[in-house]
């Protein structure tokens, strides 16, 4: 028997989360060079400060790779996930998603693994009025 979708939404670009993450990245650094440690240790933290930047960018905010996330499919506390390259991952809502008015922190343990993923959606990174729809069923869900 299918299931019934309740909630099914495209992901888009958000440039909300784009500032957000460069301002910590930024923040990142200069904790970095305010420490007092050589610098070729800097510069390699630097480094992979930049690296971070970078794939958090292509892949959260730009959608670019094969595991950004294209769509997302809810049913109760089950979900289902589109990723980039058209692959599909089926999993459950885990406990520690978090919800607020500005941000969603969705946490899927998938079927078969033992970790679960989390994905970071704002309110400009949806249709305007599913982020509302989405906040309500993770509360009550």
């Amino acid at each position: 028997m299918p299931r019934a979708v309740v909630l099914q939404f495209q992901i888009t670009p958000s440039p909300r989360f784009a500032v957000l993450l460069l301002l910590l990245h930024m923040i990142a650094a200069a904790a970095v060079y305010a420490t007092a440690i050589p610098w070729m240790a800097k510069l390699a933290m630097f480094a992979l400060i930049l690296l971070s930047l970078s794939y958090y960018l292509v892949r959260d905010v730009l959608l670019l790779i094969r595991n950004s996330w294209r769509e997302i499919s809810l049913d109760r506390r089950q979900v289902s996930v589109v990723k980039q390259d058209g692959g599909v991952f089926e999993g459950h809502i885990v406990d520690k998603s978090f919800v607020s008015p500005y941000f969603v922190v969705l946490c899927i343990k998938r079927e078969g693994h033992y970790f679960p993923v989390s994905r970071v959606i704002f309110p400009d990174g949806t249709i305007a009025g599913v982020f509302r729809e989405l906040c309500v069923h993770l509360k009550f869900a």
